[in-house]
């Protein structure tokens, strides 16, 4: 009996000492499950975080149009700027301080004369594809080079800065602020077209009388007025002493650095689409190339001075060549934020040295090849459209009242549809199907009246200025009698929509008697 209870203590020792090293093991896996779970919660909390921070922080969407008309929802109610961030002031004053320590010392370089037109005319009897008539002292040469350099060196902490809200699309517009008018000609026919994109327009001179009118006569439109000298504008304690000289044709890359948008449909105050460009910047070549560039009528006359001081190599022009025409731009901030960067260096020091450099005193000298030349003297990829553009009408009429912009998308496709027809001979039913298709394919896109520019602010002073008459007294079309000449180009009557527009504007801020003016023009014009 003593035994058989030793046995059971035995027993009931072995089984105590079992369920205490079991419970041990529990305990360890439990801990360990639970371990687990944190750790999975915490990372789910992670992504969860990171996705809310990603879709708050973005309005728009890259790929398809369905996705950009959903953005552009969002992005219309949602982009509001007003004016200058912190980050984008401290910005200015990193990228003043860039353009100082890189500051080119030397005379202002200017040619001997203005080139005369047959020189870059590619339709002369004897045009000229390399001009090189600059006299630039040698020493001259050497600053330029070296504080080019310098300049470039600096993108390399400059560009990775460059402040903008990341995946969002939108429109920016530069005018003076006495020329607002212009500018909201071109914000009436973007929304005319169906534009949803949201647009910054950017003010510069304006009067508190301007910038309220501006905002006023676009109110209802999501656009955003913005004044550019508050942009200008550097931190109280700023090291940078000396005030920039701003102007003119430095503006326009200055509306582009500072816009808070990544990708950037720019246009001329005078110059906006005839179809809705919203799909511009979800296909191609943007979405390859990240900066598109248009044609000018003439050939370029670069210096070959330009590509030495910028150690580029000088590419090759033919009779197929043109320089560039800057009215319109597409722009990837996020993939050229360093060119922008360059092309705003040619431009701040463009009046003294870089537009004669770019021109040598051919038509159009400014900002123009800027923007090119900064992503090819880079490497980095752009697409310029090859069809070139045309006057809008004949000569005689306005100077040609303005330019025909093409389609980049189509252009892209006949280009790519030219290069791969070139490795087969077609038949004559294909050469036939490819004529159709390129009447289509170089369709116009933009319009850019920079001969006759609509302001919607005084369109009598306008019409009383070019407006011909007929034999009988009566004012007649800006653009002349020859309707299907403009239809045929933007499949409408673009200068009657133009002045419906105009109508609708004025009447609706019930200036009466300008309305009523414009009423009597446009019935006796247009009936």
């Amino acid at each position: 009996m003593h035994r058989s209870w030793q046995d059971k203590v035995s027993k009931g020792a072995t089984l105590i000492n079992f369920v205490t090293t079991r419970q041990r093991y529990v305990k360890i896996i439990i801990v360990f499950v639970s371990f687990i779970c944190l750790l999975t919660l915490w990372e789910f909390w992670s992504d969860l975080s990171f996705a809310y921070k990603r879709v708050t922080s973005s309005s728009s969407a890259e790929q398809s149009a369905a996705e950009l008309n959903s953005s552009s929802n969002a992005t219309l109610e949602n982009s509001a700027q007003y004016g200058p961030t912190s980050q984008t002031s401290e910005f200015w004053e990193h990228l003043l301080e860039g353009f100082y320590t890189a500051e080119p010392h030397g005379h202002k370089i200017s040619p001997p004369q203005k080139l005369s037109r047959d020189k870059f005319d590619p339709h002369a009897d004897n045009p000229q594809l390399h001009t090189d008539w600059l006299e630039v002292a040698g020493e001259d040469i050497e600053s330029l080079k070296e504080n080019h350099e310098i300049f470039v060196q600096s993108l390399r902490h400059l560009a990775p800065k460059l402040p903008f809200k990341r995946n969002t699309k939108g429109i920016v517009i530069t005018s003076q602020g006495s020329k607002f008018g212009v500018a909201a000609t071109a914000v009436v026919m973007l929304r005319n077209v169906g534009s949803r994109l949201p647009i910054q327009l950017f003010l510069d001179s304006a009067s508190e009388e301007e910038y309220q009118k501006c905002t006023e006569t676009l109110a209802g439109m999501q656009v955003e007025c913005l004044n550019m000298d508050e942009f200008l504008q550097l931190p109280p304690n700023s090291t940078v002493t000396k005030k920039p000289p701003i102007e003119a044709y430095q503006y326009k890359p200055l509306s582009i650095i500072f816009s808070s948008f990544q990708d950037v449909l720019f246009l001329d105050s005078d110059a906006f689409p005839i179809r809705n460009p919203d799909h511009l910047l979800v296909t191609e070549p943007y979405k390859t190339h990240g900066l598109v560039t248009w044609p000018d009528f003439w050939l370029p006359t670069i210096s070959p001075l330009f590509y030495k001081i910028a150690g580029a190599t000088m590419p090759n022009v033919t009779i197929e060549s043109r320089s560039s025409e800057s009215g319109v731009m597409l722009y990837n901030k996020a993939r050229h934020a360093d060119s922008l960067l360059l092309a705003a260096y040619y431009n701040f020091y463009g009046r003294k040295f870089y537009y004669q450099l770019h021109s040598q005193g051919a038509w159009g000298s400014g900002d123009k090849e800027t923007f090119m030349q900064s992503a090819l003297v880079l490497g980095n990829p752009f697409w310029q459209v090859t069809t070139p553009p045309k006057e809008i009408t004949d000569g005689s009429i306005n100077w040609g009242s303005g330019i025909w912009q093409a389609d980049p998308e189509q252009d892209w496709k006949l280009q790519k549809q030219r290069g791969q027809n070139m490795t087969t001979i077609p038949t004559r039913k294909q050469r036939l199907r490819q004529g159709d298709e390129e009447v289509s394919v170089t369709s116009a896109m933009f319009a850019h009246l920079n001969r006759v520019k609509f302001d919607i602010n005084h369109p009598m002073k306008m019409v009383e200025d070019l407006a011909p008459e007929s034999p009988d007294g009566r004012l007649q079309r800006l653009w002349g009698n020859d309707v299907e000449k403009i239809t045929d180009v933007a499949g409408y009557d673009l200068e009657r929509v133009i002045w419906q527009e105009v109508i609708k504007v004025n009447c609706d801020r019930m200036l009466m008697d300008e309305c009523e003016r414009i009423r009597k023009y446009y019935e006796a014009a247009f009936r």
